[in-house]
């Protein structure tokens, strides 16, 4: 990518610029944090997103300061974090955490007008957040389509950082180790008198921790 906006100074080692992994991470999750300037001012916003191998995509009201600043062309920084332990040291100072992590800087300028465009959008987006629901829903009209915003985001550069193992300075005397943390799914509530599909099921199992 040439000249690269994000670099991992610190524990360089722990870094990598693959962006097979960066699109391994992106399709875990997602939801991230977004960064802007607007006015002078930082603001930092958590937003739902989903992706393909291009690009990321975000959606809102055409009246979202956010998704304005996105379709004008603004830069952005996105971030997509997840966690997976706590460490603990004998050592106040050496106590820390075991994560993977990606930093994006990205550009819009980009407003998705085209419907079916739209449509494909969402349709990943259901995909990522309950696979099989898309055969269980209702399509939007044109009128649901046209009222909500669609931005894409072009990766320009992006920086991964991820650390595991145990502590970095180990001492025998008090307990050391990881403490996991797994993300599980709990049992769905209905909110109607519908019984709960097996696809559902399904997901609630397959994300039950081992």
């Amino acid at each position: 990518m040439g000249f690269r906006k994000v670099k991992v100074i610190r524990y360089s080692e722990r870094a990598s610029y693959d962006k097979d992994e960066l699109m391994r991470i992106l399709n875990r999750n997602f939801v991230c944090h977004v960064g802007f300037i607007d006015g002078g001012e930082p603001y930092v916003i958590p937003m739902l997103y989903v992706n393909d191998d291009q690009y990321i995509y975000m959606h809102g009201s055409p009246d979202s300061r956010l998704i304005k600043i996105i379709g004008s062309g603004s830069p952005i920084v996105i971030a997509v974090t997840e966690v997976h332990g706590i460490v603990l040291s004998s050592n106040l100072c050496n106590n820390s955490i075991n994560y993977e992590s990606a930093i994006i800087y990205g550009r819009g300028g980009s407003f998705i007008n085209d419907l079916s465009e739209k449509l494909r959008v969402f349709q990943l987006l259901i995909n990522r957040l309950v696979p099989g629901r898309l055969n269980d829903t209702e399509l939007p009209t044109t009128n649901e389509l046209e009222s909500v915003a669609v931005v894409r985001i072009r990766i320009e550069d992006f920086a991964i950082k991820r650390r595991d193992g145990g502590p970095i300075v180990s001492s025998d005397r008090h307990w050391e180790g990881i403490i996991p943390i797994i993300v599980s799914y709990g049992m769905p509530i209905g909110t109607n008198n519908k019984p709960i599909p097996k696809y559902l099921m399904d997901l609630v199992t397959s994300r039950k921790p081992t």
